[in-house]
């Protein structure tokens, strides 16, 4: 990783950790920003009821080769998970705290950038807009 990816990287986590006590804010961003850029491996859960407003992010699943991380509102707190995946089957679920969960998705989707146009165009526009 070139040097001003990685100072790109940290620009990019400070940025979300400077909105992780806002939660319905912190997941509609991230769910904005990664169904946009990775439709095909992030999936959001939204809670859309009589007297919701609007279409709340409930959680957000991303999912890499053999990694899926996990991001859910747990009554306005954060729950933060990262599961090991081999062919559909969880062997194991472990709980992270969020500057770690939020650190391996940034670094899997820069490592992915290296390789995936798609991603990198994606992790362009997270850090611009």
């Amino acid at each position: 990783m070139a040097e001003s990816e990685g100072m790109s990287f940290e620009i990019l986590a400070a940025g979300i950790r400077d909105i992780r006590h806002d939660v319905p804010l912190l997941l509609s961003v991230l769910a904005k920003k990664l169904e946009a850029g990775l439709p095909d491996r992030v999936h959001v859960m939204r809670h859309s009821g009589l007297f919701s407003r609007g279409n709340s992010v409930n959680s957000i699943t991303i999912d890499f080769e053999d990694i899926r991380y996990m991001i859910k509102n747990k009554a306005g707190r954060l729950e933060t998970l990262r599961q090991k995946v081999v062919h559909d089957v969880v062997l194991k679920t472990e709980s992270m705290n969020f500057d770690d969960w939020i650190e391996d998705v940034l670094h899997h989707l820069m490592q992915e950038s290296d390789q995936n146009e798609k991603v990198r165009n994606m992790l362009d526009r997270f850090l611009t807009s």
